[in-house]
């Protein structure tokens, strides 16, 4: 009886932690409404500085909200980080081999070389790169980890399968659904969702969050160089 009180406990908690992620991503911009603040007339300086300073704070909310999961986690992955590193790093590899050829293959069904939401790294990494180098390879990681992956397994905590494959499309679609011009574009969501899968299945397999989360800061930090290194050559 106890086990099952816990159980509905932790469901209770992953839901109510991923609508705060989505409701919180809808409204931060009307937040400002409340100081007599026009969002939209805002410098891309402030905007930058505003949106950083509300993913962050978003991010220590949901750290606290999981402090009994987390900190347990990250003392382990102190301790054990290259035992960690040496036997996940190679899903990494496996992962951007999946989506290099996923990517191929859906260059041949569509005119866009690049999926949107790429085009909005790069554009943002030239208008403001600060911003876009914190945000992407250090808050989006333990963020998108807390919500697409140690929610996710709380609400499916009894079938690995179903959370992997619901994590990963959950977390490949938002990558798309804000963006796309054309259904074809759609189509983008399964690179997209290969991460997804991959972050995933480290998770049920390390049970520690704070592993997936560090091949989520390799993969965004490197993907965000080469971002740069083609904003430098273009």
């Amino acid at each position: 009886m106890e086990k099952k009180r816990i159980n509905i406990k932790s469901i209770l908690t992953g839901i109510g932690v991923i609508l705060l992620y989505f409701i919180g991503s809808s409204i931060y911009t009307n937040i400002l409404n409340l100081f007599g603040v026009n969002y939209s007339k805002l410098s891309i300086a402030v905007k930058s500085i505003y949106l950083g300073f509300y993913e962050l704070i978003l991010t220590l909310i949901i750290v606290y909200i999981y402090k009994k999961d987390f900190i347990p986690n990250l003392k382990d992955f102190i301790k054990n980080n290259t035992k960690y590193f040496k036997e996940y790093i190679k899903y990494w590899f496996m992962m951007l081999g999946l989506m290099m050829i996923a990517n191929i293959l859906i260059t041949n069904f569509t005119t866009s070389l690049t999926s949107n939401n790429q085009q909005t790294i790069m554009d943002n990494l030239k208008i403001a790169p600060i911003y876009t180098f914190v945000v992407t390879v250090f808050i989006a990681p333990v963020l998108e980890e807390l919500v697409f992956r140690l929610s996710f397994r709380k609400i499916f905590y009894k079938n690995d399968i179903l959370f992997i494959i619901i994590s990963g499309l959950v977390f490949g679609s938002l990558h798309v659904l804000g963006s796309f011009n054309a259904l074809i574009d759609l189509l983008f969501i399964i690179p997209y969702s290969i991460p997804g899968f991959i972050f995933a299945y480290i998770y049920c397999k390390s049970k520690n969050i704070c592993v997936s989360m560090s091949i989520h800061f390799i993969h965004n930090g490197i993907m965000l160089l080469l971002s740069f290194i083609l904003f430098m050559l273009t």
